[in-house]
């Protein structure tokens, strides 16, 4: 007798993998899938000095971009990166994007997702997902011959040097540009129809999977079939060769994203203290936080007041040099016990103390409640969010407050930002 679980559980499965949203056979039960080939590849073109934070989360990267999760619906062949990128609209979908997930220190996550804008950037080499052409894996319902024949020949032609000067989420679409750009001149060399063609109504949605679909030409995929044969037109690519090129131009493109995020991401404070914060015009104060940042070990930090009514001032600036990111594994016992370290610990850090007399520009502080928020500049010239130094992210405690009282004693009582 049939297990009812495993009965009830087999549609569901198939229905998802029937969907048009697996593109370069992700979906691999016994064997890596051609996404996290994609990736590999990627990341190892990457230089490890310049960006040592995507060596350091190079598996979450790469599961993230062999996950499905990306397409918000099943049968989207597509997504927006840019949500992805700043959390859009909080929508559960997105996983807290990658923006959001980094500023409250959930570095697992914000790399996670950074794999998952790699996913849906890789689709759009696939010329069925450029074009939105509905296809499958299973069954009756067949699946893409570039897809299909990419799995079990995962052969990467040229990779493209794609700048990483754009914003992550703009790779997308520029690949897609490219992928349509060359659809018309991939024919069947045995009928001399496109392989691919997109709706004539195509042009006006710039992103082609939210636009109508397009079609395999000659009413069916035959790529397959040229493939196998290696067939080649007259001055065009062979079979072969077309999924050669677009596996190169799916690893030129994720290498451009990847960096491109690793030098957008932005210096972060934690931990943020005032001790005293109730002190006497000119007392000594200390100003204890955490810096971290991403890909170098140096920051430029600025402590900065403001006056309930006034303007910031910043009172304290200098250069920070901050300590390696610890190794993947570090025993912190004698008997050699091996523990992982923890997401923040995959960054440069350091916890700082500032003494200052609270004084600025020689003058002591006038009696009042004063904001404190540090802000960090990195090498890239990122500074920490401005919802950070708001403290609209409250894991981060990032802003405190310092209290200024004449003629009294510091005392020991404290006052919460919160």
């Amino acid at each position: 007798m049939i297990n009812k679980k495993i009965a009830f559980a087999a549609p569901v499965l198939v229905l998802a993998l029937s969907a048009n949203a697996f593109a370069w056979a992700s979906v691999a039960l016994f064997k890596s899938s051609t996404h996290s080939k994609i990736a590999d590849k990627a990341l190892s073109l990457i230089d490890s000095g310049q960006y040592p934070d995507l060596n350091t989360a190079s598996k979450l990267i790469n599961d993230g971009s062999s996950s499905e999760d990306g397409h918000e619906k099943i049968h989207n062949g597509g997504g927006k990166l840019q949500d992805w990128w700043t959390g859009g609209d909080g929508r559960k979908t997105l996983m807290g994007g990658v923006l959001p997930n980094y500023t409250k220190l959930k570095i697992s996550d914000a790399y996670m997702n950074i794999g998952r804008m790699c996913h849906l950037t890789q689709d759009q080499a696939v010329p069925a997902h450029a074009a939105h052409i509905p296809h499958s894996m299973v069954l009756n319902l067949p699946p893409d011959g570039v897809e299909k024949y990419a799995g079990s020949n995962p052969d990467f032609g040229a990779i493209p040097q794609v700048a990483a000067d754009r914003m992550p989420y703009e790779y997308y679409q520029a690949l897609q540009n490219d992928t349509k750009s060359q659809l018309s001149g991939w024919v069947n060399p045995k009928t001399g129809i496109p392989f691919w063609t997109q709706s004539p109504e195509a042009n006006r949605f710039p992103d082609a999977t939210l636009g109508p679909a397009g079609v395999y030409g000659g009413g069916a995929d035959a790529f397959g079939g040229a493939a196998a044969e290696n067939l080649k037109l007259n001055g065009s690519l062979s079979a072969v060769e077309i999924v050669a090129r677009q596996l190169g131009m799916a690893a030129g493109y994720t290498k451009a994203l990847v960096e491109s995020a690793s030098k957008i991401l932005p210096p972060l404070v934690s931990g943020l203290s005032v001790s005293p914060n109730v002190a006497t015009p000119g007392s000594m104060v200390e100003i204890i936080f955490t810096a971290f940042e991403n890909r170098t070990g140096h920051v430029k930090y600025a402590v900065v007041l403001t006056q309930k009514g006034g303007q910031p001032q910043p009172v304290l600036m200098g250069d920070l040099s901050l300590e390696k990111p610890r190794p993947a594994f570090n025993n912190n016992s004698n008997d050699n016990t091996q523990t992982a370290p923890t997401p923040e610990e995959n960054l440069f850090s350091r916890r700082v103390s500032l003494k200052w007399d609270a004084k600025p520009f020689g003058k002591p502080l006038a009696e009042g409640t004063y904001t404190v928020e540090v802000q960090l500049t990195d090498d890239d010239g990122n500074t920490v969010p401005a919802s950070v130094n708001t403290d609209e992210v409250r894991e981060n405690n990032s802003v405190t407050v310092l209290s200024v009282v004449d003629n009294r004693p510091a005392a020991p009582s404290s006052f919460s930002f919160n």
